[in-house]
């Protein structure tokens, strides 16, 4: 036994220092494959398994919202298009903290987190040297804490012009315009994180649509302030400048400065 295994050991030996051999081609040269993409391919999605948990508690919550108030999602679309539907939905149910709207808020900050942290990751913005769900976790605490003092600033101005109906319906409008928009973003975050298409494909569309809802937004405060409580043009011009344009450029310069 040990002298055929000497034998053997001698032939591999010498095949493989035998140079009179041809060198084989690589596999990844001089073939007829032609390449789809020249540049390298931005992903979102990771290994990890944190964004699926995520992503598959806010589908059951909008799935038991569905199953629940089988109305509630359609009425909540109807009044972002309609300002007759979104004021009658605001003479049922003013209540922020009523347990779906809850649940809904909630999603939406953990759908629009997703859309934040994936836009920092495929552009480089901030936050670098941190993981994903850091970055995840601090954009949570940047909505939270903006959306808070959006609310404080709303209720304090309110309370100071004596005109509390008139913040609590634009407070409602806010509320309405985050829970759709919530809605309509959860497809394409889920196709950047489990889809093998581009990126590009649904990043730039849910960007484009999160752009449009904030205008349609504010049109819809003027609309408000203008025509149901004969306010200045004037003032509601600086009103959205103060509680809406320039915070958003503040907090973006800050975070792209700071961190």
């Amino acid at each position: 036994m040990k002298k055929q295994d000497s034998v053997l050991s001698e032939k591999n030996d010498s095949l493989l220092n035998d140079t009179s051999l041809p060198n084989k081609a690589s596999i990844f040269y001089n073939h007829s494959l032609k390449a789809v993409h020249h540049s390298p391919i931005f992903k979102a999605g990771s290994p990890s398994y944190w964004q699926g948990i995520l992503l598959f508690i806010i589908f059951s919550v909008y799935v038991l919202i569905k199953i629940s108030e089988p109305k509630k999602i359609l009425k909540i679309f109807a009044s972002v298009f309609s300002l007759q539907e979104a004021k009658q939905l605001f003479r049922e149910e003013f209540k922020l903290a009523k347990r779906m709207s809850l649940f809904m808020a909630i999603c939406f900050i953990l759908v629009v987190a997703f859309l934040i942290q994936i836009t920092n990751n495929y552009f480089g913005l901030i936050l670098k040297d941190y993981s994903p769900i850091q970055q995840y976790l601090f954009f949570i605490l940047v909505i939270c804490l903006s959306y808070l003092t959006k609310f404080l600033v709303n209720y304090v101005l309110a309370f100071i012009v004596l005109n509390n109906e008139l913040g609590k319906e634009y407070m409602f409008s806010v509320v309405v315009f985050s829970q759709t928009i919530g809605i309509i973003l959860f497809p394409f975050i889920v196709c950047i994180q489990f889809t093998h298409y581009p990126t590009e494909w649904f990043l730039y569309p849910s960007l484009i649509i999160c752009c449009g809802f904030y205008t349609l937004r504010m049109f819809r405060g003027f609309i408000l302030s203008n025509t149901e409580q004969n306010i200045g043009i004037l003032y509601i011009f600086l009103y959205l400048c103060a509680l809406e344009i320039l915070p958003l450029l503040i907090l973006i310069k800050f975070l792209l400065i700071n961190f």
